[in-house]
């Protein structure tokens, strides 16, 4: 959805009184507990690929029309097919649509909230192929390991060198100018940001062996030392790190010196392969926990009934579901509130998956109007903004073997 930093579309609906929101909640758990599978209307299973299905749910008494796509994750990975993430081309403007961003996978949702001041991009942490984009914020991300495991987390960025001489010194920022006292870093990602960097002295690193610095280490050599200011120029395997005025004096690198360049994002300990953000958690170790306090969001975004997109997994993390709620549209749908939201997930689910599982960790993702999920091509729900599907920043992508 639009949204000024840490705000979404949702709270422009107005809220409603505590002892409505209340009162909804309750009967939303309980036409939940009761209707779902004695009183829903159509459920439509369609296979989409190995491991990967669709589910279309009618439940009459919201009414709800809930959409879900379910990931063996096993059975899809052992035909290459992975969850990755997809972002908007920063030349049209850092947003496109969930069907663009999906255009060449098998399904997808749409991801994390976004800013739009001049070019927009993801509010949260952003990685890709191993790349962060965007580092962790307030809030709660999905990321995947290597192995192809998904873990919902509030994760932080840290990030270091280490020089020849042994020495480390603490990275304190990412793709952004340095403090006085600080050092910064800067990727290829950095392009889409700034034309110029401004800092006392910048040293730029090729990597020698790897490119993913999460939760990994890198040996890079220094090609040159800039000061002041100078384009920037990065390629796919280099960084920059600037250095503040005050920071630059302790220290000395001369180019051809080999360094250690290392990233961490705890509490995850294995590489990470693709990340994206959302918020707040729904579902912590099979139970309800609605975060949205601790996250940042406010009581009206939780309570009210909005258009949904959510993704979550099972205890034993080997199925994924991607959910997304119409809401908006009286008489077809009315969308959920995160309670009613994360007790789907979490209690019913397993009536209708192909894996008989409820999810054990949820994620609340962007939602209202940006509330979109595409199945081989086909926006498969119905987006609530009177001009259709909203374009967004990134997407939560199935892809498979190009």
């Amino acid at each position: 959805m639009l949204c000024q930093p840490w705000k979404g579309d949702e709270l422009l609906q107005g809220a409603k009184s505590l002892n409505e929101r209340i009162k909804r909640s309750c009967i939303g758990a309980y036409i939940l507990a009761a209707c779902i599978g004695c009183g829903a209307g159509d459920h439509v299973v369609r296979k989409v690929a190995p491991g990967v299905s669709y589910h279309r749910i009618h439940v009459l008494d919201g009414p709800w029309w809930i959409h879900v796509i379910e990931v063996d994750l096993q059975s899809a990975g052992n035909e290459g097919i992975e969850l990755r993430t997809s972002s908007a081309s920063s030349e049209r403007g850092g947003v496109e649509r969930t069907s663009a961003l999906a255009k060449n996978a098998l399904a997808g949702v749409n991801g994390d909230f976004f800013f739009t001041k001049e070019k927009s991009h993801t509010a949260g942490l952003l990685v890709r192929d191993g790349i962060l984009i965007q580092p962790p914020q307030r809030r709660s991300a999905l990321i995947f390991s290597r192995s192809g495991r998904p873990i919902i987390g509030a994760f932080k960025a840290k990030f270091g060198v280490v020089l020849a001489d042994g020495s480390a010194l603490p990275i304190s920022g990412f793709n952004r100018a340095p403090d006085e006292n600080e050092f910064t870093l800067y990727n290829v990602h950095a392009r889409t940001q700034y034309d110029s960097i401004r800092a006392a002295l910048g040293f730029q690193l090729q990597s020698i062996a790897g490119q993913s610095i999460l939760n990994d280490t890198v040996s890079a050599r220094v090609l040159q030392l800039r000061r002041q200011a100078w384009p920037l120029v990065i390629e796919t395997g280099q960084w920059l790190i600037a250095a503040g005025s005050r920071a630059v004096k302790a220290h000395f690198i001369s180019p051809g010196d080999t360094l250690q360049l290392f990233g961490r994002l705890p509490p995850a300990q294995r590489p990470i392969f693709e990340a994206l953000g959302g918020g707040p958690r729904i579902l912590r170790d099979g139970s309800i926990s609605i975060e949205y306090e601790r996250e940042r969001l406010s009581r009206a975004f939780a309570e009210d009934r909005h258009p949904r997109t959510a993704v979550g997994y099972t205890q034993n993390q080997s199925v994924l579901f991607l959910v997304v709620v119409d809401g908006r549209q009286p008489g077809y749908s009315v969308g959920m509130t995160l309670e009613e939201l994360a007790h789907f997930m979490r209690t019913q689910l397993g009536n209708f998956s192909l894996s008989k599982e409820n999810a054990y960790q949820g994620l609340n993702l962007d939602g209202g109007g940006s509330s979109t999920m595409v199945v081989e091509g086909e926006v498969v729900n119905s987006p609530s903004d009177q001009t259709g599907e909203r374009p967004v920043a990134n997407a939560l992508v199935i892809a498979g073997v190009q």
